[in-house]
Protein backbone atom coordinates (compact mmCIF):
# COMPACT_ATOMS: atom_id res chain seq x y z
CA UNK A 1 0.00 0.00 0.00
CA UNK A 2 1.41 3.36 -0.98
CA UNK A 3 1.53 6.24 1.43
CA UNK A 4 -0.87 8.29 -0.73
CA UNK A 5 -3.40 5.46 -0.69
CA UNK A 6 -3.02 5.13 3.08
CA UNK A 7 -3.49 8.88 3.58
CA UNK A 8 -6.63 8.87 1.42
CA UNK A 9 -8.10 5.97 3.43
CA UNK A 10 -7.20 7.75 6.68
CA UNK A 11 -8.80 10.97 5.41
CA UNK A 12 -11.95 9.06 4.40
CA UNK A 13 -12.04 7.34 7.82
CA UNK A 14 -11.61 10.67 9.66
CA UNK A 15 -14.31 12.35 7.56
CA UNK A 16 -16.82 9.61 8.40
CA UNK A 17 -16.01 9.88 12.08
CA UNK A 18 -16.13 13.66 11.95
CA UNK A 19 -19.78 13.50 10.81
CA UNK A 20 -20.54 10.98 13.53
CA UNK A 21 -19.04 13.31 16.14
CA UNK A 22 -20.96 16.33 14.75
CA UNK A 23 -24.23 14.39 14.84
CA UNK A 24 -23.55 13.20 18.40
CA UNK A 25 -22.82 16.77 19.53
CA UNK A 26 -26.06 18.02 17.96
CA UNK A 27 -28.02 15.19 19.59
CA UNK A 28 -26.42 15.99 22.95
CA UNK A 29 -27.33 19.70 22.69
CA UNK A 30 -30.93 18.95 21.69
CA UNK A 31 -31.22 16.33 24.45
CA UNK A 32 -29.82 18.72 27.05
CA UNK A 33 -32.24 21.46 25.97
CA UNK A 34 -35.23 19.10 26.16
CA UNK A 35 -34.09 17.82 29.57
CA UNK A 36 -33.65 21.37 30.93
CA UNK A 37 -37.02 22.41 29.51
CA UNK A 38 -38.66 19.44 31.20
CA UNK A 39 -36.94 20.28 34.50
CA UNK A 40 -38.21 23.86 34.21
CA UNK A 41 -41.77 22.63 33.65
CA UNK A 42 -41.50 20.39 36.71
CA UNK A 43 -40.05 23.32 38.70
CA UNK A 44 -43.00 25.61 37.82
CA UNK A 45 -45.46 22.77 38.42
CA UNK A 46 -44.13 22.25 41.94
CA UNK A 47 -44.86 25.91 42.60
CA UNK A 48 -48.49 25.50 41.58
CA UNK A 49 -48.18 26.45 37.92
CA UNK A 50 -47.87 29.87 36.36
CA UNK A 51 -51.19 31.15 37.70
CA UNK A 52 -50.12 30.44 41.28
CA UNK A 53 -46.44 31.32 40.95
CA UNK A 54 -47.24 34.74 39.47
CA UNK A 55 -50.51 35.22 41.34
CA UNK A 56 -50.00 38.89 42.24
CA UNK A 57 -48.95 39.84 38.70
CA UNK A 58 -51.80 37.84 37.14
CA UNK A 59 -54.35 39.48 39.45
CA UNK A 60 -53.05 42.95 38.56
CA UNK A 61 -53.12 42.22 34.82
CA UNK A 62 -56.60 40.67 35.06
CA UNK A 63 -57.89 43.71 36.94
CA UNK A 64 -57.44 46.00 33.95
CA UNK A 65 -60.77 45.13 32.33
CA UNK A 66 -63.89 43.34 33.56
CA UNK A 67 -63.91 40.98 30.54
CA UNK A 68 -60.32 39.82 31.04
CA UNK A 69 -59.97 36.05 31.06
CA UNK A 70 -57.36 33.34 30.74
CA UNK A 71 -57.18 32.04 27.18
CA UNK A 72 -54.48 29.39 27.57
CA UNK A 73 -52.49 27.87 30.39
CA UNK A 74 -49.67 25.37 30.40
CA UNK A 75 -47.25 24.49 33.16
CA UNK A 76 -44.82 27.21 32.03
CA UNK A 77 -46.97 29.74 30.17
CA UNK A 78 -50.16 31.70 30.54
CA UNK A 79 -52.09 33.86 28.07
CA UNK A 80 -54.68 36.27 29.43
CA UNK A 81 -56.47 39.35 28.24
CA UNK A 82 -59.51 40.64 26.38
CA UNK A 83 -60.63 39.76 22.88
CA UNK A 84 -63.77 40.90 21.06
CA UNK A 85 -64.92 42.32 17.72
CA UNK A 86 -63.11 45.59 18.50
CA UNK A 87 -59.74 43.88 18.81
CA UNK A 88 -57.69 42.15 21.44
CA UNK A 89 -55.23 42.94 24.19
CA UNK A 90 -53.28 39.92 25.38
CA UNK A 91 -50.49 39.28 27.85
CA UNK A 92 -48.39 36.15 27.56
CA UNK A 93 -46.33 35.09 30.58
CA UNK A 94 -43.61 32.57 29.75
CA UNK A 95 -41.17 31.03 32.22
CA UNK A 96 -37.75 30.89 30.53
CA UNK A 97 -34.83 29.40 32.49
CA UNK A 98 -34.75 31.66 35.54
CA UNK A 99 -36.70 34.51 33.97
CA UNK A 100 -40.27 35.34 33.14
CA UNK A 101 -40.91 36.93 29.77
CA UNK A 102 -44.08 38.96 29.43
CA UNK A 103 -45.36 39.93 26.01
CA UNK A 104 -48.15 42.47 25.51
CA UNK A 105 -49.85 42.35 22.15
CA UNK A 106 -52.68 44.63 21.09
CA UNK A 107 -54.52 44.19 17.80
CA UNK A 108 -57.16 46.65 16.67
CA UNK A 109 -58.84 47.17 13.30
CA UNK A 110 -58.44 50.93 13.79
CA UNK A 111 -54.97 51.16 15.37
CA UNK A 112 -53.28 48.06 13.96
CA UNK A 113 -50.89 45.76 15.81
CA UNK A 114 -48.69 46.75 18.72
CA UNK A 115 -46.32 44.64 20.78
CA UNK A 116 -44.00 45.12 23.76
CA UNK A 117 -41.91 42.58 25.65
CA UNK A 118 -40.28 42.48 29.08
CA UNK A 119 -37.99 39.96 30.74
CA UNK A 120 -37.67 39.88 34.52
CA UNK A 121 -35.86 37.55 36.94
CA UNK A 122 -38.41 34.92 38.00
CA UNK A 123 -38.29 35.91 41.68
CA UNK A 124 -38.42 39.69 41.18
CA UNK A 125 -41.14 41.44 43.16
CA UNK A 126 -44.31 41.05 41.10
CA UNK A 127 -45.62 44.52 41.97
CA UNK A 128 -42.38 45.97 40.60
CA UNK A 129 -42.88 43.93 37.43
CA UNK A 130 -46.42 45.23 37.11
CA UNK A 131 -45.39 48.83 37.76
CA UNK A 132 -42.69 48.61 35.07
CA UNK A 133 -45.19 47.14 32.59
CA UNK A 134 -47.81 49.76 33.46
CA UNK A 135 -45.32 52.64 33.11
CA UNK A 136 -43.95 51.36 29.80
CA UNK A 137 -47.45 50.82 28.40
CA UNK A 138 -48.50 54.29 29.49
CA UNK A 139 -45.48 55.86 27.73
CA UNK A 140 -45.99 53.71 24.64
CA UNK A 141 -49.69 54.54 24.36
CA UNK A 142 -49.12 58.28 24.86
CA UNK A 143 -46.49 58.19 22.12
CA UNK A 144 -48.82 56.20 19.85
CA UNK A 145 -51.63 58.71 20.41
CA UNK A 146 -49.33 61.68 19.75
CA UNK A 147 -48.16 60.19 16.46
CA UNK A 148 -51.56 58.84 15.40
CA UNK A 149 -53.13 60.26 12.24
CA UNK A 150 -56.49 60.03 14.07
CA UNK A 151 -55.63 62.49 16.84
CA UNK A 152 -57.29 65.88 17.14
CA UNK A 153 -54.67 68.43 15.96
CA UNK A 154 -56.30 71.59 17.35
Amino acid sequence: MTSIHFELELLNFNEKHMWTVVILIILFIVGKFLYDRNQQTIHVGRQGGMENKYKILVEKLMGGHSDTRIFQRTMDSLILGVSNAGGSTLFELLETFGNVTITWEMTSPMFGKHKLKWTFPEYMDQLEMYNQIENDLDKYQKNAINTSPFRDKR
